[in-house]
């Protein structure tokens, strides 16, 4: 009998780890497909503001020449009227001195930072060294980030696209995140891959009717 409830015990135990190590990873998958609804960022009780007080700020991965849908995303936002500049991955520190600029000189609107694989891990550090500053974070995207760090708290919504068939990694947040944060995973999907999953017109969308939401003309 002693031996029955020790193997009982040792499996419950078992099963107790399983679950402690298995969850954390479930929970931030996302299960709702990207494209069905972008997140609710609007602020109630609040005006929206302008496209063009929008500032984002997307970041290309590897020599800047394998991130082409970094630079169809960015044409797409200047379209529709967003302030929309972007940069290589290396030039993290020049988008950290012109947001602080931006924010001594007065500027309160949205920061939205975009990146894919390298620069999708400078988007992390790019709102993390901001946040020493007080200056919040409206919207991250990354695309297959490669060697993500946790998400800070100054950072209200972040949006991940990965796929384990390529380089990317679902990306967790700092202990107490309060902000909202999704890992959409795409491995498995046609057409996916770590040089193509920033490309596609569908991820577009959402992070156009994404910023939409959270902003008036």
């Amino acid at each position: 009998m002693k031996l029955d409830r020790f193997i009982a015990a040792a499996a419950l135990l078992a099963t107790a780890f399983a679950l402690l190590f298995t969850v954390p990873a479930s929970a931030q998958t996302s299960p709702r497909p990207p494209w069905a609804a972008a997140p609710v960022t609007a602020k109630p009780g609040q005006p929206l503001p302008s496209r063009a007080d929008t500032h984002v700020y997307l970041l290309r991965g590897l020599f800047g020449v394998f991130s082409l849908g970094m630079d169809s995303l960015a044409q797409e936002l200047v379209e529709k009227g967003y302030t929309s500049q972007i940069y290589g991955w290396d030039e993290a520190q020049k988008v950290i001195d012109l947001i602080k600029t931006r924010s001594q000189g007065g500027h309160t609107g949205p920061v939205v930072i975009i990146g894919h694989s390298l620069g999708a891990n400078a988007v992390i550090d790019i709102a993390t060294t901001i946040q020493a500053n007080n200056i919040p974070v409206d919207l991250g995207v990354t695309f297959d980030a490669t060697d993500p760090g946790p998400v800070p708290n100054n950072v209200a919504v972040f949006i991940n696209f990965w796929a384990q068939d390529g380089f990317g990694k679902p990306v967790s947040a700092v202990p107490g995140y309060t902000g909202q944060l999704e890992n959409f995973d795409l491995s498995g999907q046609p057409n996916i891959s770590h040089t193509s999953i920033d490309t596609m017109d569908k991820f577009h969308q959402f992070v156009i009717s994404t910023l939409e939401g959270m902003t008036g003309n």
